[in-house]
């Protein structure tokens, strides 16, 4: 129904924008990403999704159409609702997430406040098919998250870097040869300069 809206910042908030559009201000509910890619700007164009449900409608909002496609694929998610959604978004960026996905990885998922170990693997359960191919062909930094690679990016996650700067790290790591965890891990510390 509204695909995007553009128009004048008028309000900014952690959780939500009104921007106005002739005569017209939209409250459009914004993940923190989309909120920092907004704030400070006098217009601002986001791509929108409208919930109607019984008790209300409301409207979302995200600074790239990626975001938002990633957005309506967790709604689909049994027990994963607009909020948990929007929750998720402003944890991680749309690409690490479906890298995440499509690897298996719910240990990023697991990070965002409110998700437990269960949502976790439920969202990667139902959706590894519909992101694999996307996060792949989007993320060239994506590694095979087999064996040692999968136990290397955990440990490098374990130590608070960055998800996308471990797989770009990891990635040269297994092009210079390393094969053993510890040898991925050394190599890619080495890479980062940590």
């Amino acid at each position: 129904m509204l695909s995007f809206i553009k128009g004048k910042v008028v309000v900014t908030d952690e959780n939500a924008i009104v921007l106005e559009n002739n005569g017209i201000g939209f409250e459009i509910n914004v993940s923190s990403n989309t909120f920092v890619q907004t704030a400070g700007k006098a217009e601002a164009m986001l791509y929108t999704y409208l919930h109607v449900k019984e008790d209300g409608i409301a409207l979302y909002g995200f600074s790239t159409d990626e975001e938002r496609k990633m957005f309506l694929n967790l709604i689909t998610v049994s027990g994963v609702g607009p909020k948990v959604a929007l929750n998720i978004l402003s944890g991680i960026s749309p690409r690490d997430l479906a890298v995440s996905i499509a690897s298996q990885d719910s240990s990023m998922l697991q990070r965002v406040k409110g998700i437990g170990k269960k949502t976790a693997e439920r969202i990667i359960l139902e959706l590894k098919e519909k992101v694999a191919g996307e996060a792949f062909s989007r993320a060239p930094e994506a590694v095979p998250m087999q064996g040692s690679a999968r136990e290397a990016l955990e440990a490098l996650s374990a130590l608070g870097l960055k998800h996308s700067e471990c797989m770009d790290a990891m990635k040269r790591a297994l092009e210079e040869g390393a094969a053993t965890t510890e040898e991925i891990i050394h190599a890619a510390l080495r890479n980062m300069s940590v």
